[in-house]
């Protein structure tokens, strides 16, 4: 996010701060839309998904976390589900996803083993 940070600043683009911007200790419960998480604005909080999103003036982002619980005969876990979409604005924008888009199909699949390791 540094990186890409300074090179946003370049051709005026703003800076989104850190993915690890979080209040840690903050309870889920306790979050409002309003809120940023990390490098997103949290737009909905509910039991089995979150909605965060950034608007920009080349593209507005909403990534969705959604948990399905599931059980098995001998057991009871969660499907997460990471949807994200993008709206393009302009040709800075579709300028901008030409590096992003293979970058987060690697993030994302990264993220989601992290947090199936955490819980």
């Amino acid at each position: 996010m540094a990186l890409r940070n300074r090179v946003a600043s370049l051709v005026g683009l703003k800076n989104l701060g850190a993915l690890n911007n979080l209040q840690h200790g903050k309870v889920e419960t306790d979050y409002r839309p309003g809120d940023r998480l990390g490098i997103f604005t949290l737009i909905a909080n509910t039991p089995g998904e979150v909605l965060m999103g950034d608007r920009d003036k080349h593209l507005d982002v909403t990534l969705s976390v959604h948990l399905t619980p599931t059980t098995s005969d001998d057991s009871v876990g969660s499907l997460i589900t990471l949807t994200t979409v993008v709206y393009v604005h302009n040709l800075l924008g579709r300028a901008y996803m030409l590096p992003v888009t293979p970058m987060h199909r690697l993030i994302a699949p990264t993220v989601l083993r992290a947090v199936a390791r955490s819980v």
